[in-house]
């Protein structure tokens, strides 16, 4: 197996961005990087992972290197596990920040016990 390095760039609620969901950079065997990966929502099984792209005068084009699908797999794997982990992050930092926002003074509100 290749040693990959993921890691989810931003990410966007459902329904933002034309469906993209997140932006996410690989770093593979540690010497070559691909930018602008997007996870993105839709299809027949839900989140399916777009390599990036440029256009073209013919329209858009996949910025191709040569993978085996055995690797193909394993990529797209470990974008889509990342993003699951950026998100299950996320979730569990929102109630703790709900938390904290509820405790500070709101704007124009005093501080008391001083």
């Amino acid at each position: 197996m290749t040693e990959l390095d993921i890691r989810i760039t931003s990410m966007y609620p459902p329904g933002s961005q034309g469906g993209t969901r997140a932006y996410a950079s690989a770093t593979i065997g540690g010497c070559f990087a691909v930018r602008g990966i997007k996870v993105v929502e839709g299809g027949r099984d839900g989140l399916f992972v777009s390599m990036p792209s440029r256009k073209t005068q013919d329209g858009y084009k996949e910025v191709c290197f040569p993978v085996t699908a055995e690797f193909r797999e394993q990529l797209h794997g470990a974008v889509l596990d990342a993003y699951h982990q950026a998100i299950a992050m996320a979730q569990a930092d929102a109630p703790a920040q709900t938390a904290s926002a509820q405790e500070a003074p709101q704007p124009g509100q005093q501080m008391t016990g001083m």
